[in-house]
């Protein structure tokens, strides 16, 4: 009896944990995909989290920086020489920003923040 209480408290607690997951943790086995957009890739640090969407009906992506604070910049550009920057937001106070939609070629994404820190790919 004990052992079946066991195993069915760890398969209650298992089922919770995966169901707690937030949607931009991005498990690495199927792409997160939110309201129309796919996750493409994510990175995080300094308490903020720089992500490259995908619109799933047109194929365009575009940049996202959440956690922002004033003065933090966000940018997306050209991925090879020549570099190229297609357009840099700054945060007036906003905590989330985004670019428009640009043709998916790989591109590099930057997120500069007013506090110091950096994250990109």
């Amino acid at each position: 009896m004990f052992k079946k209480t066991a195993v069915a408290a760890m398969v209650a607690c298992a089922a919770t944990v995966a169901v707690s997951v937030p949607a931009s943790a991005g498990t690495g086995t199927a792409p997160v995909a939110v309201q129309g957009f796919t996750l493409l890739t994510e990175r995080t640090g300094y308490g903020r989290a720089l992500r490259l969407w995908q619109n799933s009906a047109n194929g365009l992506v575009h940049a996202n920086l959440s956690g922002a604070r004033g003065g933090d910049k966000l940018s997306i550009g050209s991925c090879c020489y020549p570099y190229t920057t297609y357009e840099t937001v700054t945060s007036t106070g906003q905590a989330e920003l985004n670019t428009q939609e640009y043709r998916n070629y790989g591109p590099s994404v930057n997120g500069v923040f007013a506090d110091g820190g950096e994250l990109h790919f």
